[in-house]
């Protein structure tokens, strides 16, 4: 079978041959295109809807935040209120006492509250002083009431409670008196529909919105789908596709919302326009036959004839003038045939130019070369003005300087001895000793054998940088701090590590630092290096505990690869 197809297709007409050859040539393609055209439409409408999701998730999320944010204050305000805190402390008040602190300290202040935020159902003192209740100002602490189902942990930090049964948001924080241990809490009574008002309109698009709190309870839910109204294409999308397009965004109190669009109605707007590209594919097809048929009875000749100049020999080739005289596309093959040529003579006439050029770059190289002995000289010139003028700080910082830039370059080379790597992170440590008052202490304690050996330049400084700059800087107590390096040889390994007494991290943090994720760029950049010089991926490791100290360790083999 495959011989005799084989001998139709060679007894075929040339102009034939053509014919099926560009036809096998092009449906192929063609069908490839038209199905990556709706492939990729199909990405780009998804993909558009994704930022429409976000940018009303973030409408959303700023309205929201908005509201909180304001009774937050309101609460905050009155937490912090130093009149209301002395006023309830008063142990054991008379009834003419309790009368003055609800006349003229609790109801004024909670009133003066209503009138900035009308959209608080109620503003109450719940309290454990012995008070008689006065209306919705003031309650008295009794078991089984709402203040028993919220989580008290003795700051004033502000908090929220869901009560799902009635329905009712509660925001509450404790106020607390230096004078007595009595439990007071100021609680905001408010209404899902009055905090999540206006969330109904933001899209005329078919979309589900969703605020869960912390413990995955619904605060409130919308849709604007309506089945009934969907066209039988839409029906049909919508049980063959039940998926759809989820953004999330949480708030500061752990408020999570969830915008999403149901895939159907997006894929209602790739449907027309696969349509089109199914139409334009057909075409497309009717054309290419039309185009296929035509050209082959002209285009055989011209090309034969422009493949015979092509062949000749280089000389002939350069010298050719243009035999063929047409705006067709075989007219402009030709054109663009000569251009080659000429263009082809004008590059062996710019080579010159080149070689010039690369003179250039040249000197330029050799500029750059001597820029580095000009900043030396430079900090020489500033060592030997400040010993001339008696400033022996600024002596020491410039050849501090010198010292260090001279190491750093390591006249281009990317491995030095640990000796050198250790003298040039020393160096660093003093600088910033310096630059920081001597205000933490530097500990070295490395081993005399380690320093015999090589290792990739800038290996250690970065982890220096690091715990100064993210740990000791951020020393919140007395603590002074302490930075040390210590260096030692381990079997077959080399051993260094960094440690500080500085701020510390969390579990999370010292999870995510060697990762893409986290922001510490220099660290990362060390530990790609490691992996290309070294061939080991897991040679840096941390350990840090919060308010403690962090400790980095880094092991590499003897020998560099």
């Amino acid at each position: 079978m495959k011989t005799k197809f084989k001998v139709f297709f060679q007894n075929l007409s040339f102009q034939r041959k053509i014919i099926v050859i560009s036809f096998a040539a092009s449906l192929f393609p063609l069908l490839l295109l038209t199905f990556f055209s709706i492939g990729t439409i199909q990405h780009f409408i998804i993909e558009r809807e994704k930022s429409n999701n976000q940018d009303n998730l973030t409408a959303t999320y700023q309205q929201i935040n908005l509201r909180l944010t304001t009774y937050e204050e309101a609460i905050a305000f009155l937490t912090s209120s130093q009149f209301l805190i002395d006023e309830l402390s008063i142990e054991n008040p008379s009834n003419f006492e309790q009368y003055d602190l609800y006349t003229n300290t609790i109801v004024p202040l909670f009133r003066s509250i209503y009138s900035q935020q009308d959209t608080i159902a109620n503003i109450t003192l719940y309290t454990s002083i012995n008070l008689y209740d006065h209306g919705k100002y003031v309650k008295k602490i009794v078991p089984g009431d709402i203040t028993s189902k919220f989580k008290l942990n003795n700051t004033t930090n502000i908090s929220y409670f869901f009560d799902n049964k009635q329905n009712q948001i509660y925001l509450y924080s404790q106020l607390f008196s230096a004078k007595n241990t009595d439990t007071n809490i100021i609680v905001f009574q408010l209404s899902p529909e009055v905090i999540f008002d206006n969330l109904d309109n933001i899209s005329n698009e078919p979309y589900l919105l969703t605020i869960t709190n912390a413990k995955k309870e619904n605060l409130f839910q919308f849709s604007n789908e309506q089945p009934e109204q969907l066209g039988f294409i839409s029906r049909l999308m919508q049980t063959l596709n039940q998926s759809q397009i989820k953004n999330q965004k949480q708030l500061k109190n752990d408020w999570i919302i969830t915008f999403s669009r149901p895939m159907y109605s997006v894929y209602n707007g790739v449907l027309l326009l696969a349509s089109v590209a199914c139409l334009i594919f057909l075409f497309a097809i009717i054309m290419l036959s039309l185009s296929i048929i035509g050209l082959s009875k002209t285009v055989v000749a011209p090309i034969q004839k422009l493949a015979n100049q092509m062949n000749d020999s280089p000389e002939n080739t350069l010298n050719l003038k243009p035999t063929y005289q047409s705006n067709d596309e075989i007219g402009k093959l030709y054109q663009s045939f000569y251009q080659m040529i000429q263009q082809i003579q004008e590059l062996i006439n710019r080579v010159y130019k080149s070689e010039i050029k690369q003179q250039k770059h040249e000197l330029r190289a050799l500029q750059a070369q001597i820029n580095p002995h000009f900043f030396y000289n430079s900090l020489s010139l500033i060592n030997n003005k400040a010993l001339l003028t008696g400033n022996q700080e600024i002596s020491e910082m410039a050849q501090l300087l010198s010292q260090f830039y001279r190491l750093s370059l390591n006249n281009g080379k990317s491995r030095l001895s640990v000796a050198k790597e250790l003298e040039l992170t020393i160096t660093y440590a003093k600088i910033q000793l310096k630059m920081h008052n001597h205000s933490f202490d530097l500990a070295i304690d490395v081993d005399e054998e380690i320093k015999q050996y090589e290792i990739i330049t800038l290996l250690i400084q970065p982890f220096v940088e690091n715990a100064i700059f993210h740990g000791i800087d951020h020393i919140e107590d007395d603590r002074r701090g302490k930075l040390t390096i210590r260096g030692k040889v381990l079997n077959n390994h080399l051993q260094f590590e960094i440690s500080d007494n500085g701020r510390g991290m969390t579990a999370e943090q010292t999870a995510t630092i060697l990762t893409h994720q986290g922001k510490h760029y220099g660290i990362q950049n060390v530990k790609q290096r490691i992996s290309l010089y070294y061939g080991v991926k897991e040679a840096i490791v941390y350990t840090s505990k919060l308010n403690v100290g962090t400790t980095v360790r880094i092991i590499l083999p003897k020998y560099t690869t």
